[in-house]
């Protein structure tokens, strides 16, 4: 399942890329007009993996799902909020993570790139819930969020998107750790 979503995303980027180029970018964007840039109201669904790295240990890796809404004011500038959760949580021989709450409020950058493309970059405030097996107890931390991603504008206002953000970062029991997300997702705009 963990390289599975890595392939995954790399997989759609190449196949939306080659179609969208083929294309020639006619009849992307909004409803194929010449408003290739839309704004306004959009939704999101998302799957990737966490990779939390703590002092000492192997890189584990929890699946995650989470939810995306947010606010395109123009091109170049959008807020999204985002809530989910694990999916599946992972080990390092006796080590066990499960991420069972995550969230976040971002303020996005975008450079649109061509009228099907673009990449952006987010900043905002991020949150974990973290539960593991050593010592046995959750975890709640907030803090500085960011990342950057790239998107691909499909016909009738849908889009797909990759993205790799720093979640958060902290202390467990003294032993510094990060989370970082890799996923992959799709929007459609209202």
């Amino acid at each position: 399942m963990r390289r599975s979503i890595a392939t995954l995303a790399l997989g759609v980027t190449g196949l939306v890329s080659a179609a969208a180029m083929a294309a020639g970018g006619y009849g992307y964007g909004n409803g194929g007009g010449t408003d290739y840039f839309p704004n306004g109201f959009y939704i999101g669904a998302n799957a990737g993996e966490v990779f939390y790295k703590e002092s000492g240990l192997d890189t584990i890796v929890p699946t995650v799902a989470f939810a995306q809404i947010g606010e395109q004011f123009n091109p170049y500038l959008a807020v999204e909020g985002r809530i989910g959760g694990g999916i599946e949580g992972d080990q390092f021989g006796f080590f066990h993570v499960d991420v069972p709450f995550v969230y976040g409020g971002y303020v996005k950058g975008i450079l649109p790139i061509t009228p099907w493309f673009s990449g952006y970059g987010i900043a905002g405030v991020g949150g974990v819930q973290l539960h593991r097996n050593y010592p046995d107890f959750n975890t709640n931390d907030v803090g500085l969020s960011f990342g950057v991603g790239t998107e691909f504008t499909l016909f009738g206002g849908a889009s797909v998107h990759a993205e790799f953000a720093r979640l958060d970062q902290g202390n467990n029991e003294g032993y510094h750790y990060t989370v970082d997300q890799l996923a992959v997702g799709v929007s459609w705009r209202m």
